[in-house]
């Protein structure tokens, strides 16, 4: 559990560390090239959740995203997975809504800095990498567990 909670704080830090730079590094009329042509950063108050849905609707945002986090606590606690995909999974998934949720909480809205220059796509940040990521690793899980189920019925009903 120690390395699941010190991997959540990690992301956490490094999401709010990185938002703390932009804010006071860039302002919303600068781009810096990070890799040109490739991927810039930029600085935008992001009031909505993915790709600006639900604009302006922090307080509701900040809600479902304390939720979501209390009930992956609640989840880990009483279920206490066991299975280290879920686990990363589930602690990228915390770790995400939890910095978005500090930033709609504390700011009234998202910081969100990493755009592509290759492919037109909203702006993002590492938190919502740790989100999308995590949603991935989770469907993976979910998928494998689906055929681990299947063979495991497959074996029972052949008598092996």
């Amino acid at each position: 559990m120690i390395f699941w909670t010190v991997l959540a704080i990690a992301i956490v830090l490094a999401d709010q560390l990185s938002k703390l730079l932009v804010a006071q590094n860039i302002s919303a009329v600068d781009t810096i090239h990070v890799i040109p042509h490739i991927v810039d950063f930029v600085y935008v108050r992001n009031t909505g959740a993915a790709f600006s849905f639900l604009a302006d609707n922090t307080v509701l945002l900040s809600i479902v995203s304390v939720i979501f986090c209390a009930g992956v606590i609640v989840y880990w606690v009483y279920k206490k997975p066991d299975s280290r995909l879920l686990k990363t999974a589930l602690t990228l998934l915390f770790s995400g809504a939890f910095g978005n949720a500090v930033d709609r909480i504390f700011r009234g809205y998202v910081i969100d800095f990493i755009s592509t220059s290759f492919i037109k796509f909203p702006v993002f940040n590492i938190a919502d990498i740790a989100i999308v990521v995590g949603a991935l690793l989770l469907i993976v899980y979910f998928i494998l567990s689906d055929r681990k189920e299947e063979t495991n019925e497959n074996n029972v009903i052949s008598g092996g």
